[in-house]
């Protein structure tokens, strides 16, 4: 089993990314469980490796914050339209920001090189288990935001080493033309991909390369148990003629119709980009699964003062509507979503 956050007033899972393994191959179309043991290997592996990075040191806390003398600030970021965030950021504050993108892989190994001598103030986006192991290395450094009450306990490190600013959920994005075409009802459940109709007209992404499949297979062996998951997991893989490298990819293909549906993160934002397309989303009613994306103070950062504003600030309802106006996500906050962008209320968070 994954390591998992839970919070019982939302019932939240999250999956952790995968471990890439060149031995362990996932076959075109075949059978998950022949499989089993080396994912569970993997996952086990994992848990051993993160749970050894997570250390209980008291957290900073600060009510108020004064800049520093400087009033720049510098992050490495992993999430969408940086430029628009940290626009908005400078107008409300007068701090200028820097930033480079990159994924949560590159800064993680940045930090590490970096960490006699860092050069950048925060971390800003990418995957939650990422940023564990980035606590556990001591590259990032533990501070709790006034603002931090907003967020439910579920999308945060129990220490203060990150919080989440948004969460990226699972489901499923249907071509309502092809769906149309092949005589095709849009799924609504994870139970519904099962079914043999579906053969050939389901995407889906690699779970040794793709944290939304990783996801995906994780959180169908909760809801459902090891025995019954495994089991959907084979009728489900059955119907998928291959795995895409990107968990992206499936939104894609599903997009140009050349499946009717696929397993994608944020299905919504497909809409929202697209929305003269023939399509239709569905978050499943028998559980959604989610990871948070967070901002995490960095470890000897020059301009310490200023990230911790910066975090305060993406945390409030100011800065949740920005990033969402930035990268449409669900906001870990009860901040209004914008139109098309699911609320946080009304998602069915598998426990």
């Amino acid at each position: 089993m994954l390591p998992t956050e839970n919070a019982s007033d939302t019932g939240a899972h999250f999956a952790k990314s995968p471990v890439p393994d060149e031995s362990i191959m996932w076959e075109r179309g075949g059978n998950v469980r022949g499989k089993g043991f080396h994912l569970r290997m993997t996952v086990s592996l994992v848990c051993l490796a993160l749970g050894a990075a997570m250390v209980a040191i008291p957290h900073e806390c600060s009510a108020q914050v004064t800049p520093d003398p400087e009033k720049v600030l510098s992050m490495y970021v992993a999430y969408g339209k940086p430029e628009i965030i940290t626009a908005a950021f400078e107008k409300a504050t007068g701090i200028k920001v820097g930033f480079l993108k990159m994924s949560s892989g590159e800064v993680l190994t940045r930090l590490k090189a970096e960490k006699a001598n860092p050069q950048t103030d925060v971390w800003f986006g990418g995957g939650s288990d990422a940023f564990i192991k980035a606590a556990g290395e001591g590259l990032i450094t533990a501070y709790r935001s006034p603002n931090v009450a907003n967020v439910n306990a579920a999308f945060r490190d129990a220490n203060g080493y990150w919080t989440g600013v948004s969460l990226v959920v699972v489901g499923f994005l249907g071509n309502n033309d092809r769906l149309a075409d092949r005589g095709l009802k849009m799924p609504s459940s994870w139970a519904d991909l099962a079914d043999p109709s579906y053969k050939g007209e389901l995407m889906a992404s690699n779970p040794l390369t793709s944290g939304t499949a990783y996801t995906t297979v994780s959180g169908i062996l909760q809801i459902f148990g090891e025995e019954k998951g495994w089991k959907l997991l084979d009728r489900i893989y059955a119907n998928i003629p291959f795995l895409e490298k990107s968990g992206s990819a499936p939104a894609k293909r599903a997009l140009v119709g050349e499946y009717a549906v696929g397993i994608v993160p944020d299905p919504h934002i497909s809409l929202i980009n697209n929305p003269d397309a023939p399509l239709t989303y569905v978050l499943p009613r028998d559980g959604v699964l989610a990871w948070p994306s967070p901002v995490a103070l960095v470890t000897g950062a020059k301009h310490p003062n200023n990230a911790r504003l910066f975090i305060d600030w993406s945390l409030s309802p100011e800065g949740q509507k920005v990033l969402m106006e930035a990268s449409p996500r669900v906001p870990t906050t009860a901040v209004q979503t914008l139109k098309g962008v699911p609320n946080l209320k009304g998602l069915n968070l598998v426990a």
